[in-house]
């Protein structure tokens, strides 16, 4: 922290890193899902966003499957619950359960390679 009371960054959110078995599946789920473009692609990145702007997405192909609960997900804000899942299934993704705390309707999804992330409604 400065004498002013801020805070010095070390650095600016560049990327979210996702790690996928299936490169090409969930490049084109995410890409669906997030209205994104394929701004960069080798045999074992993928990089999804919108040009120059920041953060994107960064599909990491690994060969271990996922095992366990995403320490840290995504959240979608979405103005209609209902038919975002309903969209989400069919590129592919599943529902684990829906939830409604504190006003906030949201449902807890996988992508194609079980990767959690959540699509959050806010009250309306």
């Amino acid at each position: 922290m400065t004498e002013s009371g801020q805070h010095v960054r070390v650095g600016a959110l560049y990327a979210i890193t996702m790690d996928v078995n299936d490169l090409e599946t969930c490049a084109k789920f995410w890409s669906q899902v997030l209205g994104a473009d394929i701004l960069y692609q080798n045999d074992k990145y993928l990089r999804l966003g919108q040009k120059g702007a920041r953060p994107t997405l960064l599909l990491q192909k690994v060969p271990e499957p996922h095992k366990v609960k995403n320490r840290v997900h995504i959240d979608l804000d979405v103005p209609d619950l209902d038919a975002a899942v309903s969209r989400v299934q069919e590129l592919g993704g599943n529902k684990l359960r829906e939830l409604n705390e504190y006003g906030i309707k949201w449902a807890v999804m996988t992508d194609p390679d079980g990767n959690e992330f959540c699509l959050v409604q806010h009250s309306k």
